[in-house]
């Protein structure tokens, strides 16, 4: 699918996203074997549209222009990427599931003409596409859309932006969504993303957020251009950055996968409580259609179709202010797509 420039540079960017990762996705995965964090293997060169799990690390690569582009995964965090005369391609690392966290991350963004370096993801029920856009070439990706401020947050100045996609593909299929944007008005190559300062800031500019079922990956943009990029998320083995405090009376959910053998594996979730602490929350967790919770600790869990909801088993049930728990199960299947886990709830 290809974007049509109009008088002041290319369209906003989205526009594809059926082909990447995240459960609902159509996506193909190539190399998907989950490995423990800290098990290192030999880099991986991507040129063809796959996403899964490399080094700890959830990754996407999608091109409309194969050949063109060369994504490299390198050690755990690490990815390096080459595109020359692409019409449109995005890849990068991170996480099955996007969540309120900070992340940090360094490197070196050579974009040419038009290219983005963006923490990027989805979020469901609101159907949103999301950017924070910290590195750009001569186009500011989020100008075309509506101004709705700014917010200052990670010892910078962004500014918000909001579009609409009309019958535009998305990891849901073609529908109609929004798109956010936080773009950076100075440029960066490295730092750290407080991620829930931008989604406050969104909300708060009634920019609603929905379920994090979908991946959140630090990216890398090319439209119509020449470019490279080397970069390197935080502190290494499936982390790259730490879960946030969520705001008063929420709290939020965070997965990852701890271990994974031939046709199965284990899972974590993470529940942290916002200031003022929570009880009797719940935590939906959806499996793919050949996955199947074989046992599950620190939980007690009721099944609809592919989603499986978690709620306390009773030692955990109530949270103080900023505390965490966290329950853990064993899936009968293959290990990707990884489960995703939607909005912690508290009661």
């Amino acid at each position: 699918m290809s974007e049509s420039p109009h008088s002041s540079g290319p369209r906003p960017v989205s526009r594809r996203r059926f082909v990447l990762g995240g459960a609902g996705a159509l996506a193909a995965a190539a190399g998907t074997g989950l490995l423990l964090p800290g098990t290192a293997r030999a880099d991986q060169v991507l040129t063809s549209n796959s996403t899964g799990t490399y080094n700890g690390y959830y990754y996407s690569f999608w091109t409309d222009d194969p050949g063109s582009v060369t994504m490299t995964l390198g050690a755990a965090g690490q990815y390096s990427s080459q595109w020359s005369n692409t019409n449109n391609w995005v890849g990068g690392l991170g996480w099955s599931n996007g969540s309120r966290r900070n992340v940090t991350y360094s490197g070196t963004f050579n974009p040419g003409s038009n290219g983005y370096l963006a923490l990027y993801g989805w979020t469901a029920n609101p159907l949103v596409e999301y950017y924070i856009v910290e590195n750009h070439g001569p186009y500011n990706p989020g100008s075309a859309g509506r101004q709705r401020g700014t917010v200052n947050a990670d010892g910078g100045t962004y500014t918000i932006y909001e579009s609409t996609r009309r019958d535009a593909p998305s990891v849901e299929g073609t529908k109609t969504f929004q798109q956010y944007w936080s773009v950076r008005n100075s440029k960066r190559s490295s730092g750290t993303i407080n991620t829930g300062t931008h989604f406050d800031a969104w909300e708060a500019a009634g920019m609603p957020m929905g379920a994090f079922n979908y991946y959140m990956i630090m990216a890398t943009e090319g439209y119509q251009s020449s470019g490279s990029s080397n970069i390197t998320l935080g502190s290494g083995g499936g982390d790259g950055g730490t879960p946030t405090t969520p705001p008063p009376g929420a709290c939020s959910a965070t997965y990852r996968t701890t271990n994974a053998w031939n046709n199965g594996f284990n899972g974590e979730v993470t529940i942290t409580a916002g200031s003022g602490g929570v009880s009797n929350w719940s935590v939906p967790v959806t499996l793919a259609g050949n996955q199947t919770i074989a046992s599950l600790w620190n939980g007690t869990a009721s099944r609809s179709g592919n989603v499986v909801t978690v709620t306390p088993a009773g030692h955990n049930r109530t949270l103080g202010a900023g505390q965490s728990t966290s329950f853990g199960f064993t899936v009968n299947g293959p290990s990707s797509p990884a489960p995703s886990v939607g909005s912690c709830s508290a009661g």
